[in-house]
């Protein structure tokens, strides 16, 4: 069982899924030249982002996550502030040129909808309310 990761400029790797995630994303990070310390993750072909990130430290094997025999694009995740929680997610695969429709998927991640970020925080602003109300009745 593997899957192939692409990133660079048409860099692909192999690995090999029977592993645990916490091993299955170190030896990425090292295998593609990252620093242990960077946020990843993987995108699919259909664009889906696979959110390896809460798993980091998982002792659940990669296969649990990830299907066997796909493709999968490498991103960084960067943290946009503490107070939005938001992140934007950066392809490390350079050339895209040679994957198109991944372009689109890429930007669609990388910009949110101004209509799912008014419902976040919405959510937020919400939660902060019963939160302070229930303190209140105390």
């Amino acid at each position: 069982m593997f899957v192939t990761v692409l990133y660079g400029d048409g860099r692909m790797e192999m690995l090999n899924l029977n592993c645990k995630l916490v091993n299955f994303i170190h030896h990425l990070k090292e295998k593609c030249g990252l620093d242990s310390t960077d946020c990843v993750e993987l995108m699919d072909s259909g664009g889906r982002v696979m959110n390896l990130e809460p798993m980091q430290h998982s002792m659940s094997p990669a296969s649990s996550v990830l299907a066997e025999r796909q493709h999968y694009v490498l991103l960084r995740v960067c943290r946009e502030g503490e107070e939005s929680g938001g992140c934007k997610y950066v392809s490390l695969l350079n050339n895209t040129k040679s994957h198109p429709e991944l372009t689109g998927l890429l930007k669609k991640l990388s910009t949110p909808s101004k209509e799912s970020e008014r419902k976040i925080r919405r959510g937020r602003t919400q939660r902060n309310k019963n939160i302070s109300s229930t303190d209140n009745n105390k």
